[in-house]
């Protein structure tokens, strides 16, 4: 989208008041004459319309795509599956409101990843028609992130000779992992952030659109939101920076990133002035999904990245959901998501800024927040922002999911690329700095196992369970043993060997692993298999499978030793649910077989509820058990 020189008057105003009017909870709900529920609207945008002449905002809408059938998908299906998905949702959610603004001749911009369009000079009669479509989840105000200028900022050229890697790889032991083979080869990482100098000694061998043979080719590499630039460029040095961090090497060969032979690619969000609008970053949210050539046409979501870092938010203390949909649909693809917890110097928040102050999306349950230690010294990192969060894990947190941050990695005085020159590098720190250590490591581990390729919560659970702790009393009272975890360190720092080998462990032929394997069948008396849902849930290991629904097989990884909880959930309605607690499993008690009860409700195919018994419907082909030939499951 094509942005304004200057805003009006009215869009000052709502920039000015969208910092405590943010959150969905706190816009307006209404009924109107007609019975059916107005879109929620931001309190910001109610009084601007008053005011102003000009406004922009978001319009998230109602309906939601489905994307639980991608996750058992292989990489390249599975992402065609979502982005197809979520392309036909929003078609057919968003027509009726792009007809209305054609015929107002507004500047929008429609976005699949959210189902969102953003509007741009809006009037205020256009604005308060939007009321009348029942589609129309919320309307609200453009949210604006804001970097800081990084702690620190001594220039200077490569050296000729480091230690062949930098403290803080060093420091974390990244070196290890080298050498025993891990270096990322044939994975890529994503950055949105201010761009990347793609041309930088240390990081043009790792672009993923440079080759010798045909040089540079920018299209589903590099994207510019911000001013539509066809060539990668940084025209501020964050992004620079935080892209070093992850794969750069320089020309004499001292390793800058933890993972130094993945490649990357980027998007540019952030203007040279540090500042960048919500429609930015869901439009490099698309393009990290389903990257696009240069003309902005032919998405190919085969060529998305496995893992995005990104080192931005803002200072929001409650939870804010903007960028919730495009989360969701990056994990659905199999992308890992990688977001800096924030800084105190950010903020105006005092050192170190105590409890509740990481920003969003940090904040958000399903992404990984990264806090930052000392470059070398393996000590919390006093200016890093702290949990708990108020946005609760329930995806892999328990029995600690408030916790934030995750995990945390050097963030002071980190030697890496930036823009100025080819050869130039700088000295600088922040959480920005910390969390492209983790989108690194990432790349490192789907390496090394690549069962855990578009895992999330697993690769997430071995990152925590092999972090090296940094006990932190944070006068909470809701942390672990010994404070670990706690809201300043998480489950503490990176250790990047430790982590590649419960990866490599994890996908392999561990000893510490045990096959866990069954059936899990209708327990009623026919006796048909099932479609069930079977989830384990320990410290740092949480699988989760599907069941066969052929023959309600089943099986899964599980520690050899470790204590877990079960729980069997049936697909098929009517059935009720399993659950086990403090299992401990070894071969002798690794093949389990379940047959799952019938609902008091009878209401299970092939039964039949008869003054108040529940007895077994003879013959017949049974609804819930029909196969959709296009997907293998049970058709409703």
């Amino acid at each position: 989208m094509k942005h304004k020189k200057a805003l009006v008057i009215g869009s000052i105003i709502l920039l000015i008041v969208i910092v405590t009017l943010w959150a969905k909870d706190i816009l307006q709900w209404e009924k109107n004459d007609a019975g059916f529920s107005e879109p929620m609207v931001d309190p910001a945008l109610v009084s601007a319309a008053k005011l102003a002449d000009s406004l922009d905002f978001l319009i998230y809408f109602e309906e939601k795509a489905d994307l639980t059938g991608a996750y058992e998908l292989p990489w390249e299906e599975r992402g065609w599956y979502v982005y197809d998905t979520l392309v036909a949702q929003a078609e057919e959610s968003q027509a009726k409101v792009q007809k209305y603004l054609d015929k107002r001749g507004v500047t929008y911009q429609s976005f699949w990843i959210d189902n969102v369009i953003a509007v741009e000079d809006s009037n205020a009669l256009t604005f308060n028609g939007l009321m009348k479509f029942m589609e129309i989840e919320s309307i609200q105000s453009i949210p604006v992130i804001s970097l800081a200028n990084p702690i620190g900022g001594v220039i200077d050229e490569a050296p000729e000779a480091l230690v062949q890697a930098t403290p803080n790889q060093l420091h974390i032991n990244a070196d290890d992992a080298w050498s025993a083979g891990f270096k990322g080869q044939g994975l890529v990482v994503g950055s949105i952030d201010t761009g990347v100098r793609y041309t930088h000694e240390a990081l043009k061998d790792q672009y993923r659109g440079y080759s010798q043979e045909t040089y540079f080719s920018h299209g589903f590499h590099w994207w510019d939101a911000v001013n539509g630039s066809i060539a990668p460029y940084d025209d501020h040095g964050h992004g620079t920076h935080t892209t070093g961090i992850m794969v750069g090497t320089d020309r004499f060969g001292n390793i800058l990133g933890v993972a130094p032979e993945a490649q990357w690619m980027a998007c540019k969000a952030i203007d040279k002035n540090g500042s960048g609008l919500g429609w930015d970053f869901l439009e490099c949210g698309q393009f990290m999904l389903a990257p696009w050539d240069q003309d902005g046409q032919n998405n190919n979501p085969n060529l998305r990245p496995h893992v995005v870092n990104n080192s931005w938010g803002n200072c929001s203390q409650t939870y804010t959901d903007w960028f919730a949909g495009t989360i969701d649909a990056w994990l659905a693809a199999g992308i890992y998501p990688v977001f800096a917890n924030g800084n105190a110097t950010n903020c105006g928040y005092e050192m170190p800024p105590g409890l509740g102050t990481v920003g969003s999306p940090a904040r958000a349950f399903n992404v990984t927040a990264v806090g930052a230690t000392g470059a070398d010294d393996g000590q919390y990192a006093n200016f890093s922002t702290w949990g708990p969060t108020d946005n609760p894990d329930t995806l892999n947190g328990e029995p600690y999911p408030w916790i934030k941050p995750q995990v945390v990695a050097p963030g002071v005085n980190i030697r890496s690329a930036v823009s100025s020159a080819d050869n130039d590098y700088a000295y600088w720190g922040g959480t920005s700095m910390a969390a492209p250590h983790v989108s690194g490591l990432v790349a490192l581990m789907w390496q090394a196992g690549d069962c855990l390729i578009g895992d999330y919560a697993q690769t997430e659970n071995l990152i925590e369970k092999s972090a090296v702790p940094i006990p932190y009393e944070t006068g909470s009272g809701d942390e672990g043993p010994g404070n670990v975890p706690n809201h300043a360190t998480g489950w503490g720092e990176i250790d990047v060997i430790a982590a590649v080998m419960e990866a490599e462990n994890y996908c392999g032929d561990s000893e510490e692993m045990i096959l866990l394997s069954g059936s899990v069948r209708d327990g009623g008396g026919h006796g048909y298999p099932l479609y069930a849902r079977v989830s384990l849930v320990s410290d740092h290991h949480n699988p989760v499978v599907y069941t066969d629904p052929f023959d309600g097989s089943y099986s899964l990884k599980v520690y050899r030793d470790g204590l877990y909880d079960l729980e069997i959930t049936s697909e098929i309605p009517g059935y009720q649910l399993i659950q086990e607690t403090r299992l401990v499993f070894s071969e002798q008690n690794a093949i389990r077989d379940y047959k799952m009860p019938v609902a008091l409700s009878c209401d299970a195919p092939g039964y039949l509820l008869d003054e108040g018994l529940c007895s077994i419907q003879e013959g017949g082909i049974l609804a819930g058990f029909v196969v959709d030939i296009r997907t293998g499951l049970p058709a409703d």
